[in-house]
């Protein structure tokens, strides 16, 4: 019935209790429910974590690209190996959400396509704050409409609205979600905001450090949102 696809990069330290506790309060209690993870070729011992998981969880699915692509390639990889699910979910294994918050977008799931969640509060650096801000206004200028927080990863979709819209997204986005939240809304889907926690990364690897880092990505996703607005009526 739904896939919740969650990738990750060098996240040993965390990523066992992210699994687990996602199977305990989501897969385990939806009957059918998959958890797809997505390994975009860790170095660390991520990826013997994730096998001497899948061999105790039933649910467990993890897969690995050919090649570490980033989080947005990883993502369109985990898409692109989904069981037969009416649902897709989207998160990230930082633990930086509540899984208890997934049944307060799967209640709704009967009148929408699309749900987004959107983060209440932001428990980030201010850097990472100023970013979102100016995603929003960049999103604002070039396509006219006003999303929240197109890049929270917690998001609810029906897995046949999600393959329409990724035709319209090109395979090597940066940020493939942030399109999916713009081009959902342009094709006229039914969608909806949820508020939802975030909390503090406490371990993990956190990509994307540093001004200069952040910078080129600023650049690249304005280039990509640009050619997007192009390409797509």
């Amino acid at each position: 019935m739904i896939t919740v696809v969650m990738p990750c990069f060098n996240e040993a330290e965390i990523i066992e209790a992210s699994v687990r506790e996602w199977y305990s309060e989501v897969v385990g209690r939806i009957p059918g429910a998959e958890l797809l993870v997505v390994d975009d070729c860790s170095t660390d011992s991520t990826g013997a974590i994730l096998d001497r998981l899948a061999a105790e969880l039933p649910g467990l699915r993890p897969i690995r690209p050919p090649r570490n692509g980033g989080h947005g390639r990883a993502l369109r990889f985990g898409f692109r190996n989904l069981a037969q699910a009416e649902f897709v979910f989207q998160t990230d294994s930082d633990r930086q959400h509540k899984p208890a918050d997934f049944w307060r977008l799967w209640e709704l799931r009967e009148n929408y396509d699309f749900i987004f969640g959107v983060r209440a509060h932001r428990a980030d650096g201010a850097l990472r704050i100023v970013i979102t801000n100016a995603m929003r206004l960049i999103i604002s200028a070039f396509w006219g409409v006003w999303i929240r927080d197109a890049n929270c990863p917690f998001k609810l979709m029906r897995a046949g609205a999600l393959a329409k819209v990724l035709e319209h997204v090109p395979e090597d986005s940066f940020i493939p979600m942030v399109m999916v939240s713009i081009v959902a809304r342009k094709l006229g889907f039914r969608f909806t905001e949820v508020p939802v926690a975030h909390l503090p990364r406490t371990g993990g690897t956190q990509s994307l450090k540093g001004m200069l880092r952040w910078l080129r990505v600023s650049r690249t996703c304005a280039g990509q949102l640009w050619r997007l607005r192009r390409l797509t009526p």
